[in-house]
């Protein structure tokens, strides 16, 4: 078994070995008695059976002690439930959306998503999570914090742990969602208060990196290759369109090797535009968690799998085009943030000085 890495799990582990020893003690006390019985009154010593009209006490007994045990098992359970349902005020939130076939965790209070999870150790975290209307049910499960909770098309569910270990955690899919559930899983990242701050700040630092649109549309720039769009197509492409890029693997997928019947162009800057809004009426969704830089990225590896001298590339009228479309080039600005414990050190600094003055 995994060891418990929080209270709720303890208390799981808790409810799950005295139920469990509950019912090995009773199999094998009724096992025992079956055997007794089989041996006792077998037919050979008592070739009449005799007429038992009633025994209270046995009756009662038999009725008293199940119902005390049921209801000792059943306030084990709650007590676990209670503690899963009940978010510390103080808690961390973070947004979840699940989709066919991967996760994508967002950070309101910094407005940054990643595909792994990543918290502070110590501090609690709540998981709203959710999945498209279009979409199927999932279910988010930390076998290391037995926790789960399923993620209903259209509607809102919550779950929260409390890391208390820095380590690296398993997150799966515990409901089956399709062709690719076995694939659908991630990471959790429980990092020091530090380490996390700086993670934060990172992503905050790489969403709001000014783009320069001659580097975005170089497929062969620095800034492009850094993104590691092989990376990015495996985790939100391959499902649909294969890793040849044919795809076919769901209805109406495209295939990225021809250079007909696109919704859009395949050019680079629509293709952009599709990552971005997604396709009405089909299951290609936009990917508003994939930053300005992902986005080209991707769109080159996408638009590569066709290599022939005739696919279409954008004019530099489409290139300012989009960037005034998205404004591209008005990126905002990063906020300046600091962590909890340097707030909550400010907030003793300024209350023990008024107190001084």
């Amino acid at each position: 078994m995994l060891s418990a890495q929080s209270d709720i799990a303890r208390e799981v582990d808790s409810a799950f070995a005295w139920i469990g020893g509950i019912c090995l003690v009773l199999l094998v006390g009724i096992t025992l008695a079956m055997v007794l019985f089989l041996v006792r009154y077998r037919r050979s010593r008592h070739p009449r059976p005799a007429r038992i009209e009633g025994h209270l006490g046995l009756e009662i007994t038999w009725i008293v002690i199940p119902t005390l045990l049921v209801l000792f098992m059943f306030f084990k359970g709650y007590k676990g439930f209670r503690m899963m349902r009940d978010v510390p005020p103080n808690a961390m939130v973070v947004d979840v959306v699940a989709q066919r076939w991967f996760w994508t965790f967002t950070y309101p209070a910094a407005s940054v998503s990643a595909d792994q999870l990543y918290v502070p150790v110590d501090r609690p975290v709540k998981l709203q999570l959710t999945s498209p209307e279009t979409d199927v049910v999932h279910s988010l499960y930390l076998p290391a914090f037995r926790v789960k909770e399923d993620c209903v098309p259209g509607r809102g569910t919550y779950l929260w742990f409390q890391a208390e270990r820095v380590g690296i955690y398993n997150i799966f899919c515990a409901e089956y969602c399709g062709r690719d559930h076995s694939s659908m899983l991630t990471k959790l990242h429980v990092l020091s208060p530090p380490d996390y701050e700086r993670w934060l700040a990172d992503q905050i630092a790489a969403k709001n990196k000014p783009i320069v649109i001659e580097q975005a549309m170089d497929p062969r720039s620095e800034d492009i290759v850094a993104c590691d769009a092989p990376s990015l197509f495996r985790t939100y492409c391959v499902s649909c369109h294969g890793a040849d890029g044919t795809g076919g693997l769901i209805e109406n997928a495209r295939d990225f090797t021809r250079l007909d019947g696109w919704k859009r162009s395949s050019k680079v800057t629509d293709i952009y535009r599709t990552l971005s809004l997604g396709i009405e009426g089909t299951q290609m969704r936009p990917f508003p968690n994939l930053r300005p830089w992902d986005r080209f990225a991707l769109a080159h590896h996408v638009a590569a799998f066709y290599a022939a001298a005739d696919r279409p590339v954008a004019t530099d009228e489409e290139i300012q085009a989009l960037v005034k479309e998205y404004a591209l080039d008005q990126l905002p600005i990063p906020r300046d943030t600091i962590s909890i414990e340097e707030s909550m050190h400010a907030i003793a600094a300024e209350a023990a000085a008024e107190e001084g003055g």
